[in-house]
C-alpha cells in the first residue's frame, strides 16, 4: 500500500485464540483491495483476503525487526566511535610521551641521554685509541711493530741475515750454493748427454756405413750366385716401397729364381737377432715375404747374432737364416737348399724321402758350423801370425838398430885409441 493513501476506517471485532483468529464483522473502504477481489470468485474471496491478511502481518513483522536492526547498528557505531576516539587519544598521549623521552635521550646537551654518554665513550676511545697507535709512546702497538719490522727487515735484522746467508756462494748449504751446484750438475749432464748422443750419432753413422757396406757386397755375391744358377735375376729393393705400402721398406734384396720362385732377402749387421715374437726374425721374414710376394725368406747376417740353436744354418719351413761374413760360401749353400727345395717340391710328394732329406738337412748345418769354426780359427790363426810377423820385424829392427850402435861404438873407441897413442 502507498504510503500517501489514508488508511480506510476499520470496523471489526477479531478474536484469537492460539494459532486460530477469528473476523467478525470485518468492513472497511479500500479502492486497491475492492479492485482487487473484485476479479476473485465468491467462493475464493475468503481465502484471497486471509492470504493477503497473512502477507501485511508479515510485512510488518519485517519492517519492525528492520528497524531493531538498523537502531543496533546505529549503537555498534557509537560504541566504535567512541572507542575510537579513547583509543586515539590514549595513543597520541603515549607517543607525546615516547618523543618527549626519545628526545630527551637523544639530546647531546642532556648529559644523562644516550647520545651525550655515547659521543663522551667515543672521545675516550679516540683517545685511547691514538695513545696505542702513537709511534711517540714505547708501549704502543704501533712502536712495537715498528720495532719488531726493524728487528726482521733492518740492516742487520733476521731477514738480511737470512738473505745473506742464502745468497752467499761459499757455503755449500746456502741456496745459492745448491742453485749453482745444480747449475754445474745439469750442465754437466747436459754435457754428457750431448757427447752421448754425438757418439750415437758417429755410432750409428759407423753402422749405417757398415750396413751400406755389407749389403754393397752382399749384392756383388747375390749376382755372382745368380750367374752361377743360371737365369736368376737379383734386384735391391731395400729403399722402395712394397705390396704392403710406399712405407713399408721391409726386404733389402729381391731373387728369382729360372722357374719364377721369388726369394726375399733381409741383410743383418746387428749384435743380435731375436728369433721368434712380434719383432723376431721370423716374423719379419713372414712381413718380408708379403710385402714382396715371394715364397721363400732368407736372412744373411754379417755377425753371429742368431740365438744358439741356430748356429750358423737353420731351415724353418719356408725361411733360412744363415751367418755369412762376406765370404759368399753359406750364402750360396742356402740359395742352392732354396732351389732344391723348390724343385722338389714340384716333384711327386710320395717320391720324396722325407728321412734322408733331413739327414741332409744335418748334414748341412753340421759342416756348416764346422765351416764356421774353422774359418774363426783360421782368421784366429792369420791374427797371430800377423802379430808374430809384427813382433818379429820389430825384432829385426831392434837387433839392426843395436847392431848399428855397436859399430858407431867401436869407431869411437879406435879413434880415441888412436889419439891417446
Amino acid at each position: 500500500m502507498d504510503a500517501t493513501v489514508t488508511p480506510p476506517t476499520v470496523t471489526a471485532t477479531v478474536f484469537v485464540e492460539d494459532d486460530l483468529v477469528t473476523i467478525s464483522k470485518l468492513a472497511f473502504t479500500d479502492p486497491l483491495v475492492a479492485g482487487h477481489l473484485s476479479a476473485i470468485p465468491m467462493e475464493k474471496r475468503g481465502t484471497e483476503l486471509a492470504r493477503a491478511i497473512g502477507i501485511g502481518v508479515h510485512g510488518l513483522s519485517t519492517t519492525t525487526m528492520r528497524a531493531t536492526i538498523d537502531e543496533m547498528q546505529q549503537q555498534v557505531q557509537r560504541i566504535i566511535a567512541t572507542a575510537t576516539a579513547t583509543a586515539e587519544r590514549q595513543l597520541g598521549s603515549t607517543l607525546e610521551d615516547g618523543r618527549a623521552h626519545l628526545a630527551a635521550n637523544l639530546d647531546p646537551e642532556v648529559r644523562s641521554s644516550l647520545t651525550a654518554r655515547a659521543i663522551a665513550e667515543l672521545g675516550e676511545l679516540h683517545e685511547t685509541t691514538l695513545q696505542r697507535f702513537d709511534p711517540e709512546r714505547t708501549d704502543s702497538h704501533t712502536a712495537r711493530l715498528l720495532n719488531a719490522i726493524s728487528d726482521l727487515l733492518g740492516p742487520q735484522g733476521q731477514l738480511a741475515q737470512r738473505l745473506a746467508d742464502a745468497f752467499d756462494p761459499t757455503r755449500s748449504d746456502s741456496g745459492i750454493g745448491q742453485l749453482a751446484d745444480s747449475f754445474e750438475r745439469r750442465f754437466q749432464e747436459l754435457r754428457d748427454l750431448l757427447i752421448g748422443e754425438q757418439h750415437r750419432r758417429e755410432e750409428a753413422q759407423r753402422g749405417t756405413a757398415k750396413g751400406v757396406e755389407f749389403e754393397d757386397g752382399l749384392d756383388e755375391l747375390l749376382r755372382s750366385e745368380a750367374r752361377s744358377l743360371h737365369g736368376c735375376i737379383v734386384e735391391r729393393t731395400g729403399s722402395t716401397g712394397g705390396a704392403l705400402g710406399t712405407h713399408a721398406k721391409v726386404g733389402d734384396f729381391l731373387l728369382t729364381l729360372p722357374d719364377g720362385t721369388r726369394v726375399v732377402i733381409e741383410a743383418k749387421n746387428t749384435a743380435r737377432i731375436s728369433l721368434t715374437g712380434t719383432t723376431g726374425i721370423l716374423t719379419e721374414l713372414d712381413s718380408a715375404m708379403d710385402n714382396r710376394n715371394a715364397e721363400w725368406g732368407l736372412c744373411i747376417s754379417r755377425r753371429d747374432a742368431f740365438p744358439g740353436e741356430v748356429a750358423t744354418f737353420a731351415v724353418y719351413g719356408n725361411r733360412v737364416l744363415v751367418v755369412d761374413p762376406g765370404d759368399g760360401v753359406l750364402t750360396s749353400v742356402a740359395l742352392r737348399w732354396i732351389a732344391a727345395a723348390v724343385g722338389a717340391a714340384r716333384t711327386d710328394v710320395g717320391r720324396i724321402d722325407r728321412g734322408a732329406a733331413l739327414e741332409r738337412l744335418g748334414r748341412i748345418r753340421d759342416l756348416a758350423q764346422h765351416f764356421s769354426r774353422s774359418k774363426k780359427v783360421l782368421a784366429g790363426a792369420q791374427s797371430s801370425l800377423e802379430t808374430v810377423r809384427d813382433e818379429l820385424d820389430s825384432l829385426r829392427t831392434q837387433l839392426l838398430d843395436l847392431v848399428d850402435d855397436a859399430v858407431r861404438s867401436l869407431h869411437t873407441s879406435g879413434e880415441e885409441t888412436r889419439q891417446v897413442a
